[in-house]
């Protein structure tokens, strides 16, 4: 097995680059999945469906990828995920070009495919930089968790920027060039697995037998289910908040949503050094208490600017309590579990905002747009505040 020292600089800022495009694109295919079904069949239950299949699959293949990335390469199963997300885009591509039953079976499918792409690359870059960051593992967690947030977040303006231009056909172009530079920029950063010591299984269910046994890390996933509630409203939601709400067009609709990403970055950016000053613990469940009541505001809010500051109250919040999530599971983890830990934070990460995402595309159907923002917001909120009261071991982490 390789050990951290072996890896060089350089190797390090290929991987932060190939995780930033790939997510990148990632994201940019997610949101082509939500709005293609919003904005060109007008179904949000069908986008839900869409957004609950791209993250849904993780239910079931998550448990088992983080087995494979204690046992084998994790930068080959990255590179098989990239595959898996081409697969995803094509379909997709082929959904745009037919209609009827055919178009939504294809759609169905690659979102399918989109989900087994997330089940694999999610685990498998945050394990290669575990086996990367050596004694570095909070800050580069930190560092690596703001280039997936800034991937998050760009995606909504390059998506309509690339509509402008071209229609879908451009934007699917563009996630493939992007996954296909990310998997060159992964070429010749080798890692080995530890091998198989029993079924996948077997491994899996010690795998959550450590995590249930140490405390703070329990706590931790506990809450990064409760912050990651917020991420399917943002993101199945937010789309039809700015069209219906604010009136905004194409592009202005695309830059509204990617003010998210200024306010992720900002918050996980100085998210360590807030922490010093005010604990991690604390700042985690106080950033959380944030992103819920930014999101309850911009459901009572109808004003443009107001909507914008309350977006960023909310993604700051989110920013900085998702990055120092990731930095104390990064960091406490011992390297023989981190495969299974981190994939059983990727399954929340990816299967909450699956979950919620497609509750808010049902909810759509049935209450107005504003309603159901504020109920997400009110229910996200309260449901922090429970936690904070609970969670003893994780409010109390300070180092």
């Amino acid at each position: 097995m390789n050990h951290p020292e072996s890896y060089n600089n350089g190797q390090m800022i290929r991987f932060l680059a190939a995780s930033f495009l790939g997510f990148l694109a990632g994201h940019l295919t997610n949101y082509s999945v939500i709005l293609y079904a919003q904005d060109v069949w007008n179904q949000d239950a069908l986008a839900g469906i869409g957004f609950g299949l791209c993250f849904g699959v993780p239910l079931v293949l998550g448990w088992f990828a983080g087995a494979w990335c204690d046992s084998h390469s994790p930068q080959k199963l990255a590179q098989l995920a990239h595959g898996s997300f081409l697969v995803a885009i094509g379909l997709l591509h082929l959904s745009s070009r037919m209609a009827g039953v055919t178009s939504t079976s294809f759609y169905l499918l690659g979102a399918f495919f989109v989900g087994i792409g997330w089940s694999i690359l999610a685990p498998a870059r945050m394990s290669l930089l575990g086996r990367l960051a050596g004694d570095r593992q909070k800050k580069m967690a930190v560092i690596f968790n703001v280039l997936v947030m800034l991937g998050f977040g760009s995606a909504p303006p390059i998506l309509a920027y690339c509509r402008t231009l071209g229609s879908w056909e451009m934007v699917h172009l563009v996630g493939i060039y992007l996954f296909l530079i990310a998997m060159v920029l992964l070429i010749g950063i080798k890692t080995e697995g530890q091998g198989k010591t029993s079924s996948a299984w077997d491994r899996i269910l010690r795998g959550i037998t450590y995590a249930k046994n140490h405390e703070l890390l329990k706590q931790t996933l506990l809450f990064s289910i409760v912050i990651y509630c917020s991420m399917g409203p943002v993101q199945v939601m937010m789309p039809r908040y700015a069209k219906g709400v604010l009136f905004l067009g194409e592009l202005e609709r695309g830059f509204f949503l990617g003010a998210l990403a200024f306010a992720l970055l900002l918050g996980g950016g100085l998210s360590l050094k807030l922490a010093k000053t005010f604990g991690y613990g604390k700042l985690i469940l106080t950033s959380g208490f944030l992103c819920g009541l930014g999101l309850l505001g911009i459901g009572l809010s109808t004003k443009f600017w107001i909507s914008i500051g309350l977006l960023l109250v909310s993604g700051f919040g989110a920013g900085a309590s998702i990055s120092l999530l990731v930095a104390i599971l990064q960091s406490e983890v011992s390297p023989e579990y981190r495969g299974r830990l981190l994939s059983l934070y990727t399954i929340t990460s990816q299967v909450v905002p699956a979950f919620a995402g497609f509750l808010s595309g049902l909810i759509l159907v049935k209450v107005s747009i504003s309603t159901a923002v504020v109920s997400a917001g009110l229910t996200l909120t309260l449901i922090v505040i429970v936690t904070t009261i609970r969670l003893k071991t994780l409010r109390e982490y300070t180092h």
